[in-house]
């Protein structure tokens, strides 16, 4: 080894023994706000552990939850991958005019899954025609905003995936947003994986044309312009885009109760605050949400859902007497028992297509527990 490599080597190997001793004195911490998850706390030593290999897994993976400055360090990878040419960070891949897509192949698209969940809302459908059932997929981002891809990155097919959610349901049921969200400008946020206000807003009115109410647009006021997403927090690349936050205003409701908290507005404006800005809508997810909304009409909502709905409710509280929400991954009663103690008269299954495709929770449409 020449003497002129090794004051780099040096200094490689000083940095990465002062970070594993600031690692070490620092308190581990139980969640990342950038990542939106829950980090590796220090594995259990214990010799079924070590002889599965259980053990050295989740040991490397507290080591790289737990580093001192990840987050900075996770940017920095990121921006070293960027400039080496490489479009495809972490899942993400780096699109134009500041986009980031959720990568998701053809090959990673579970259409066995896809085609079980369609049925058992056909089902769930054929089941109850006494309620007005009918299912809306928003269409991925990458599906609609294709041109903003990089070059040649691989993507699954979404057009078949919705000619096949019209043939299995039933077109009548079906609520098709794709041509109207291709019209808009910023349908989706540019490092978030969800429709912006325009685009709930959008989907509303498709929404109303198929079931036949009334169109009401609501003016939306800005409430952040600093809001950065699930997709950021994946690449942690420093110069991301930051998008707004638009909130549809004079909506008033009479009360909601998510999980036992109750409030009277659809809005958490502390989560502002917080890195997860689109929890403004319903202060996040839920089991169950039910909202009182103070229209007397005699229609009550069961809206079966993903995120995506959250920003869409805030345009159906005129509609309805009672919304009740559910949230498939957490909700664990009857959902036939709900349809009685709630008199439900009109269903909505609103879902992004892949999460939808992805959700192993549709069984409990129809089980009785």
């Amino acid at each position: 080894m020449k003497k002129r490599e090794l004051p780099p080597l040096i200094a490689v190997a000083v940095i990465l023994l002062g970070l594993s001793v600031v690692s070490l004195l620092l308190p581990d911490r139980d969640f990342s706000d950038n990542e939106n998850r829950y980090l590796q706390q220090s594995p259990e030593l214990t010799a079924q552990r070590v002889l599965s290999g259980r053990f050295t897994e989740e040991a490397e993976k507290y080591e790289s939850d737990q580093i001192a400055l990840r987050d900075m360090w996770m940017g920095a990878a990121s921006t070293l991958q960027r400039l080496a040419g490489k479009q495809d960070i972490g899942g993400v891949y780096l699109g134009r005019d500041g986009y980031y897509f959720a990568r998701l192949t053809e090959d990673e698209f579970d259409q066995s899954q896809y085609e079980k969940n369609l049925r058992a809302v056909c089902d769930f459908f054929d089941a109850h025609p006494d309620i007005d059932g009918r299912i809306l997929l928003a269409p991925s981002p990458a599906a609609v905003l294709a041109e903003l891809l990089p070059a040649d990155a691989p993507m699954y097919d979404a057009a078949p995936r919705h000619d096949q959610l019209a043939e299995t349901v039933g077109e009548d049921r079906t609520i098709d947003v794709r041509e109207v969200l291709s019209a808009l400008s910023e349908p989706y946020y540019r490092t978030d994986h969800h429709w912006t206000t325009a685009g709930a807003q959008a989907a509303y009115n498709v929404w109303c044309g198929a079931t036949g109410h009334e169109v009401r647009s609501r003016i939306s006021k800005a409430v952040s312009t600093t809001f950065r997403g699930t997709l950021y927090s994946k690449v942690l690349l420093p110069d991301s885009a930051c998008d707004t936050i638009y909130l549809p205003q004079n909506v008033t409701i009479r009360s909601m109760d998510c999980d036992g908290t109750v409030t009277d507005s659809l809005y958490d404006m502390d989560k502002l605050q917080e890195k997860d800005q689109y929890a403004v809508f319903m202060g996040g997810n839920w089991a169950r949400v039910t909202i009182e909304t103070g229209t007397e009409n005699g229609r009550h909502l069961l809206l079966v859902k993903d995120s995506f709905a959250n920003s869409f409710v805030p345009f159906l509280v005129e509609d309805y007497e009672t919304i009740t929400l559910l949230d498939l991954r957490y909700f664990n009663d009857s959902v036939p028992e709900l349809l009685a103690e709630r008199s439900v008269t009109d269903m909505l299954v609103l879902y992004e297509l892949s999460n939808f495709a992805a959700d192993r929770n549709l069984f409990k449409l129809s089980q009785d527990w």
